[in-house]
């Protein structure tokens, strides 16, 4: 039986082993509701979850500023977090307390807890540039990305439709990803390290030449053409991949942005360039939620919206109707 693949990477995040809990439950059900039959038969899902790459140096750091009993309070801001990444607005409410805690005994700068937050999130994308000099946070994401794909391969197969779900620097990092796929292939430059291309697996899924869906949502993506000022940003990942005509010919995809208008980290990505406006369908949307939905606090909750949620799912259900193999609905 054929089935879809789907990768969903994280953006600025803790290491949080529910991070994906919410999501994987909305996305099976939206799927199931728009393609009439169970996402057990006809979705196979696999996470990327590359905070741990950071976790350890981001403690370290905070530990050269703070005493060893900080520890309990470091720990009440992680459980904060993952409450909020459950899908639950209403915890953002004592998270944000305990952040607004302008002083820590025996640590001397203030507001330990923004500085706790700067030093997880910002960090991520700091970290996360690439740098010749010393690749070790770039690699080691994208290692995570290989790996990912490879355990996706196994239970797929090598040439199901492939379809990424990224949050966040999460759309950031699957672009650059299977962006340097696809110009290794195009142009035969070497620019995939030499761990990353050991950890990438031979099969067409893991070559992403089967990438057909793409979604980003709440992406930062724009802001990296700061980088490139005087470089005309024509050259977008493409979607779909150009060899996935070889293995489902007539399948084709699309790249949906989702962004909410409050959320100051989301921006459209037509506006970068022709070649963005020709590849990426905007999708402005409004996060529901009765607490913080107007305001920039909606950024974590992409992921439990029922509208790109549903939106995702009935994406999915037409790529799963174009392959042509829908099972019986499932009791």
């Amino acid at each position: 039986m054929k089935k879809l693949a789907v990768l969903i990477i994280h953006g600025i995040e803790v290491d949080d082993p529910g991070l994906f809990d919410t999501a994987l439950r909305r996305l099976r059900e939206q799927f199931a509701a728009q393609a009439g039959t169970a996402a057990a038969d006809t979705l196979e899902v696999e996470t990327v979850n590359w905070a741990s790459v950071l976790e350890g140096a981001e403690k370290d750091f905070l530990a050269r500023h703070a005493p060893p009993d900080a520890e309990d309070y470091w720990k009440s801001l992680y459980d904060g977090v993952r409450s909020v990444n459950q899908g639950r607005e209403s915890a953002l409410v004592p998270l944000m307390l305990r952040m607004m805690k302008p002083s820590l005994r025996g640590m001397d700068l203030r507001y330990p807890g923004l500085r706790w937050l700067i030093v997880h999130f910002v960090g991520d994308i700091i970290a996360y540039q690439s740098n010749p000099a010393d690749p070790d946070v770039y690699t080691g994401i994208h290692r995570k990305v290989a790996e990912a794909l490879g355990r996706l391969r196994a239970r797929a197969g090598d040439t199901a439709p492939l379809c990424v779900i990224s949050h966040s620097l999460g759309g950031v990092i699957a672009s650059n990803y299977f962006y340097d796929l696809q110009t290794h292939r195009q142009t035969g430059r070497d620019i995939i390290e030499t761990s990353i291309r050991a950890a990438q697996g031979d099969s067409p899924l893991e070559r992403g030449e089967t990438l057909s869906r793409f979604y980003t949502l709440g992406t930062p993506m724009a802001l990296w053409s700061l980088r490139y000022r005087h470089t005309e940003l024509d050259r977008p990942v493409q979607v779909p991949a150009p060899e996935l005509v070889r293995y489902h010919p007539g399948l084709g995809g699309e790249w949906l942005n989702f962004h909410d208008d409050d959320d100051v980290f989301a921006w459209p990505l037509q506006p970068l360039s022709d070649a963005y406006r020709e590849s990426v369908e905007d999708r402005p949307v409004r996060l529901a939620g009765p607490l913080f939905s107007w305001t920039p606090l909606v950024h974590p909750f992409y992921w439990s919206d029922e509208s790109v949620m549903g939106a995702i799912g009935e994406s999915l259900a037409e790529a799963w109707r174009e392959l042509g193999a829908s099972p019986p609905v499932a009791a």
